[in-house]
Parts: C-alpha cells; structure tokens; sequence
C-alpha cells in the first residue's frame, strides 16, 4: 500500500467513525478485528486482509466492500484513483450531467448473507432517477469479467486471485422499467448458489439502449454471499 492510498484509508475509516458515531474500538470488534490491527491497516503496516476480513470491515463502516478492496486489490476496470469510488452511492451521466441516479437500498439479500449450497435465491437493488429525463430502454448487465478481485502477491507480483468464483444468474441482462424522474425503481436478479462452501460476488452496470455503459464504473450494483451449510 503506497503512501497516498494509505492517508486516504486512514481519512476513511476515521471520517466514517465520526459520522457513525462510533470508536475505532467499537468499528474493530463490529468487523471481528482488533484495535491494533485495524490501527495497522489503515497505518500500511499490518498484512493484507482477506476478502472475508475487508467484506466485515466494510459491513461495520456501512460502504461497500468494493470500496475497500480498491484499497487491497486491483479491480480492473474501476477507477485509478481510490478516492473516485462511490461514497455517496450517487453517479452523473458519462454523456449527459443531467442524468443523475442513486442507489437507494439493497431490498433483498445484503452484504454478507449467508445462503445454502446449490440455494436458488432473489437480488433486488433499489436505485432512483434524480436527473431531468426519463431512463427508458435501460438494462442491468452483469460485468463479472471486468472486475477481476486480486491480492498483492509477497513479492507484489503477480496478483494473486482471490475472488474468481462467480454467482450462477438466470440472465445476463435484465430490463429496467420506464422511470421518470424522481421515481425510484427496483430490479431484481435470480441466483444460483454453488455447492461448494465459498464467498461469492457478481457485479451489473446499468447500460442504454445502444449498451454503452450510463455512468462511471464506481457506479455499480453487487452482491456478495457466503456459501456455507447452516
């Protein structure tokens, strides 16, 4: 982790306390870490997480994982500079600023659910139209293959894999309803669990009628389970 990506850590996780109202000691049992141990990752100095780990941290700062593992792993495909993730869950149009959208709410199965092997199961995002002009022939498309999850390896090189296992979907693209502005809509994906134990994730972008992407690539919509027999 280079200087600048460690500072910005650090503001994160210490602006985050103070909206939360919450100590880092409180944030580090939330995430199942200690004190001194999330002192050391936001320092550069402790080891780097697992997905398991930062998938926690994340929970207990209320943002996405995405965001942290910006921090820990090469993302391909997301924005060069950790501090252009989405932290307001909010995007402006790649061809129009008055195309504006925000992600409301995960309805249905968040962060870190644990569900069965081989259990079929119900994503459905909320986001809402804040610009000016009505999203019509808009669709959610999975873009698994251009977030590729990696760790640093010891040496830094190679990247080492460590989310290349990816949600089973009925479809790769699922149609968005006509939405005027102002009004939010929901869009649900159906998913198939593998049998194996494992943390999974699945990333969809919103595109136009033409498939040409609507907004920035830190304006994604994900969902990231945990495989396990109960």
């Amino acid at each position: 982790m280079n200087i600048r990506t460690r500072d910005t850590l650090r503001a994160l996780v210490m602006r985050r306390s103070r909206e939360l109202g919450k100590p880092l000691t409180a944030l580090a049992k939330e995430a199942g870490i200690s004190r001194t141990y999330l002192y050391g990752l936001t320092g550069g100095a402790s080891q780097d997480p697992s997905v398991r780990t930062l998938i926690k941290l994340a929970k207990a700062l209320q943002v996405s994982p995405l965001l942290l593992f910006r921090y820990f792993a090469d993302l391909a495909g997301a924005p060069g500079d950790a501090c252009s993730m989405a932290t307001t869950n909010r995007a402006t149009g790649l061809r129009d600023p008055s195309d504006i959208a925000v992600f409301n709410a995960d309805v249905t199965t968040p962060d870190q659910t644990v569900v069965l092997p081989g259990e079929t199961f119900q994503k459905t995002w909320e986001i809402q139209n804040l610009g000016a002009r009505p999203w019509r022939g808009r669709k959610l498309v999975r873009v698994d293959g251009e977030y590729v999850i990696a760790r640093r390896s010891a040496s830094g090189v190679p990247l080492e894999v460590v989310m290349d296992t990816h949600l089973r979907s009925l479809n790769n693209e699922i149609p968005i309803a006509e939405t005027l502005p102002g009004q939010p809509v929901r869009i649900s994906v159906e998913f198939g669990a593998p049998r194996e134990t494992c943390t999974l994730t699945s990333i969809w972008r919103i595109e136009d009628e033409q498939g040409q992407p609507c907004y920035g690539p830190a304006f994604i919509l994900h969902v990231i389970v945990n495989v396990m027999a109960r």
